[in-house]
C-alpha cells in the first residue's frame, strides 16, 4: 500500500519515471540493431527477462494465475502489448526508417485508447481531456516535424509502425480490461515468456539468427531487458491497473519527449525552439487530461499496490 502522504507524489512521479525509462528504448534500439535483427534481438530480450522475473516472483512467493483463463488472458496481452508493439518498432529503426515517422504514428495511440476505453470500458472522456488529447498530438508533431523524411522506400516502415500502433492500443485496453489485477511479477513473466516464443518462431521463419555478441550489443541488451521490459513495464502495469486506461495513454505522448532529450545527450542531436514549443504543448495536453485526476486527490486516498 502507498500511504496517504505518498499518493500525489505517486501520481506525479511513477509516470515521469514511466516515460523516461520507456523513452529509452529507443536509443537501446538503436544501439543494439546494428549487431542482430529485430526479431532475434527481442527473443533474447524477452527470454531474459522472462528469467529474471519468474526469478523475483519465486523469492517474493508472488501468487501465479489460478487457472487456463487467466493464463490466456495474459498471454494475450503480452503478445499485443509487448510482443507486436516491439516487433513493429524495432523492425521500424531497423529498416533505418525515420524515428520522427513512427513517432507520429504512435502519436495517435492516446487517441485511440480514448476511443476504446469510452466505447469499451466505460469511461467518461470529457471535452477537456479531449482537448488535452489534440494538444498532446499537436505537440508531438512539433517535436518530430522537422526531421520527418518521407519516400515511397518508407511504406513498410509505415505499415510496421501502425502494426506497433494497434498492438500497444488493443493491447492497453486488452490489460486493463482482464489483467488490471494481476501480480505485476508472475503476470510479467507470463508475458515475457509469451513474447519471447512469438519472436523466436518469427526469427526462425524470417531471420538468419545470427547475433554479433559484442560489448556494445551486451549493453543494449541488457539496458532493453532490465530498465525497459522489467522497470519500464512494471510501472506501466501499475498505471494501468490504478488509472483509468484513457489517463495512462496520455502519457505516451511524453515518451517522444523522452527519446529526443535522452538523444540530446547520448547522440547530440539537437532540439529546436520549435521542440521545446512542442515539449510545452504536449505537457499542457497531458495536463488537461489528468486534471480531474490530480486535483481529485485527497488526503484519504490510499492506493493498493
Amino acid at each position: 500500500m502507498i500511504s496517504d502522504k505518498k499518493s500525489v507524489g505517486w501520481h506525479l512521479i511513477m509516470p515521469l519515471m514511466f516515460v523516461t525509462l520507456y523513452g529509452s528504448g529507443f536509443v537501446g534500439a538503436k544501439l543494439g540493431l546494428p549487431y542482430a535483427e529485430p526479431f532475434i534481438f527481442l527473443a533474447w530480450r524477452f527470454f531474459i527477462a522472462s528469467i529474471l522475473l519468474c526469478t523475483i516472483a519465486v523469492m517474493f512467493k508472488a501468487s501465479w494465475p489460478r487457472n487456463l483463463t487467466e493464463f490466456m488472458h495474459l498471454s494475450v496481452a503480452g503478445l499485443l502489448m509487448v510482443a507486436t508493439f516491439s516487433a513493429g518498432t524495432f523492425e521500424t529503426v531497423y529498416l533505418g526508417i525515420s524515428p520522427a515517422i513512427s513517432a507520429l504514428i504512435i502519436a495517435l495511440q492516446p487517441i485511440l485508447v480514448a476511443l476504446g476505453a469510452n466505447q469499451i470500458l466505460g469511461e467518461k472522456i470529457t471535452s477537456i481531456k479531449w482537448c488535452g488529447f489534440l494538444l498532446g498530438l499537436v505537440g508531438v508533431a512539433l517535436i518530430v516535424g522537422s526531421n520527418v523524411k518521407f519516400n515511397y522506400q518508407h511504406i513498410w516502415g509505415i505499415i510496421t509502425s501502425i502494426i506497433a500502433l494497434l498492438g500497444l492500443t488493443v493491447g492497453n485496453l486488452y490489460q486493463k480490461r482482464f489483467c488490471s489485477k494481476m501480480n505485476i511479477f508472475t503476470g510479467s513473466t507470463v508475458q515475457t515468456f509469451s513474447s519471447g516464443c512469438a519472436m523466436l518462431v518469427m526469427a526462425l521463419l524470417f531471420e538468419s539468427m545470427h547475433v554479433n555478441w559484442t560489448g556494445q550489443f551486451i549493453f543494449a541488451l541488457s539496458w532493453m531487458t532490465i530498465v525497459v521490459s522489467i522497470g519500464a513495464l512494471s510501472i506501466l502495469y501499475l498505471l494501468i491497473k490504478h488509472q483509468e486506461a484513457n489517463q495512462v495513454a496520455s502519457f505516451f505522448y511524453l515518451v517522444p519527449v523522452s527519446t529526443a532529450i535522452i538523444s540530446f545527450f547520448i547522440y547530440g542531436e539537437t532540439i529546436n525552439h520549435v521542440g521545446v514549443l512542442g515539449m510545452i504543448i504536449t505537457t499542457a495536453g497531458i495536463v488537461f487530461v489528468n486534471h480531474n485526476n490530480w486535483k481529485g486527490l485527497r488526503k484519504d486516498k490510499t492506493i493498493q499496490t
